[in-house]
């Protein structure tokens, strides 16, 4: 038997996001919607206005803070939230704040720009007896190969397109235009807001670029600022997703320890 929407929302970590800064909680957000079993009940970008808002009654399981914050600091609003929340973990760009987070009982530190595997990691680790349930929710996700569409072209015929197949998803104002394999290609009525929520437990695919969704696997090489794809795509990393780009690099780049 499947279960209901309803049970499944009982089921998710409620959390809560407290950052200044609107790119870093949209960072946040993107890690959060890739990993099964999180829902996201409040944002705060004011910590004064979470100060206030936010109450022993909100039932919160996992709080996201900033530190470095204008008017309260983060270590300052722990205080007095510590206690509402089951874990608390702290999401800086400053390692120099480490050892205050663990004083304010915080029981992660994430240290800006961190990577979804790190993300992922801290979460499992705070919460082991979901690690199970996600992985499984995943999977089960991972299971299915492929997707189906209505061809633009073919007069809305259903076409079945595997995620391999795919090299990048392309908005074409009220379309998205499916680039595939062997430089074949089609247009849907979709937009990349349905494609996103599509690709949600897959992340080899990445937007780094407001008209584009592409799969990483796909890519062939990169120059500058410039990605190239497999089928001689290309296109320049957008300004609003260079920080996701970084992530990206900084996780899939390998780099010598050898002293210049």
């Amino acid at each position: 038997m499947q279960s209901s929407p309803l049970i499944h929302k009982m089921n998710m970590l409620k959390c809560i996001i407290v950052d200044d800064e609107q790119f870093s909680v949209d960072a946040i957000m993107k890690y959060i919607n890739l990993t099964p079993n999180l829902d996201v009940i409040g944002v705060y970008t004011d910590p004064v206005n979470a100060l206030q808002t936010i109450s022993s009654d909100d039932d919160i399981d996992l709080l996201f803070m900033d530190i470095d914050m204008p008017w309260l600091s983060g270590l300052e609003l722990a205080k007095a939230l510590r206690s509402k929340t089951q874990k608390l973990v702290f999401t800086t760009a400053h390692s120099k704040y480490a050892f205050d987070a663990f004083e304010v009982e915080g029981d992660a530190f994430l240290l800006k720009p961190f990577t979804f595997g790190k993300f992922s990691t801290t979460i499992n680790r705070l919460f082991p007896e979901k690690a199970a349930s996600s992985t499984s929710a995943t999977n089960t996700q991972m299971e299915n190969d492929y997707f189906l569409v209505k061809s633009k072209e073919d007069d809305l015929a259903i076409v079945k397109i595997k995620y391999n197949e795919v090299i990048a998803f392309e908005s074409l104002q009220n379309y998205v235009k499916i680039h595939l394999a062997n430089n074949k290609t089609l247009v849907a009525y979709l937009t990349l807001k349905d494609v996103l929520q599509l690709l949600k437990f897959r992340p080899e695919f990445q937007q780094f670029h407001r008209a584009y969704i592409i799969s990483t696997d796909c890519i062939s090489q990169i120059k500058g600022n410039t990605i190239q794809m497999s089928d001689g795509l290309s296109f320049p990393v957008g300004d609003v997703y260079k920080e996701q780009f970084n992530n990206y690099l900084e996780d899939k780049l390998l780099l010598t320890s050898r002293k210049r």
